[in-house]
């Protein structure tokens, strides 16, 4: 999912089936018959990485911006995948607490329902949430999330890898089985990046099917030549 990033991917989106989208609050557009999406929460940008705080202040800036995404995407003619709800990016204590207050806002929206497992999460603590998540999003510091997403895919039929920007990751997570990653460097001028998503659409590339004029056309010439 090449969040929020449209432009040159939506031609390989097309022939490929193997891109979608990642909004964040306020980058929301289309949605598009080509682009399967789901939605992310805003709270990673009130994250310091560094010094593991989360700013309130500009979390509850963010909320409403969130709240109105919901609503567009219950307004759109396509429905999201998923959305991950709000949490606290490198606290499992604080996601986990806020967990069934922000869950029902998207339950209520009919939207299914993804966690954002932080450091320290385990898979029971997964399992005893309430309403209980459909996706598991591998989130969390860089560290402990590739260090632990093997286990995540075992244990869960659903998974997602939050923050992944390396083509050379990619075939290693989809034979893990995970279902989607998500990025916002793909197409930041990195040329090895872009090129190295490419190659991996385009080697397990789905077809199209969104030109039927073109197939009914390329069927009754392979007819005529038959």
């Amino acid at each position: 999912m090449v969040s929020n990033s449209t432009g040159l991917f939506h031609c390989l989106a097309r022939e490929t089936k193997r891109l979608g989208h990642l909004y964040s609050p306020g980058a929301q557009r289309g949605p598009y018959a080509w682009f399967p999406y789901a939605l992310d929460n805003g709270a990673f940008p009130c994250w310091n990485a560094k010094e593991n705080t989360f700013d309130d202040g500009r979390w509850e800036k963010t909320e409403p911006q969130w709240k109105r995404l919901l609503f567009w995407s219950q307004s759109a003619p396509i429905r999201p995948r998923w959305a991950i709800v709000p949490d606290v990016p490198g606290n499992s204590s604080a996601t986990i607490n806020r967990w069934s207050h922000y869950a029902r806002i998207v339950q209520d929206s009919g939207i299914p329902l993804a966690v954002a497992v932080q450091d320290g999460m385990t898979c029971e603590d997964v399992r005893r949430l309430t309403p209980v998540p459909e996706v598991v999003a591998v989130g969390g510091s860089t560290e402990w999330k590739w260090s632990t997403v093997e286990t995540w895919c075992v244990n869960f039929r659903r998974v997602h890898v939050l923050r992944c920007n390396s083509p050379e990751r990619l075939r290693h997570l989809e034979e893990l089985g995970v279902e989607s990653v998500d990025g916002t460097g793909w197409n930041r001028g990195d040329r090895s990046q872009t090129r190295g998503l490419e190659e991996f659409c385009r080697r397990g590339s789905k077809g199209c099917d969104l030109w039927p004029h073109f197939s009914r056309r390329q069927n009754r010439n392979q007819e005529a030549f038959a």
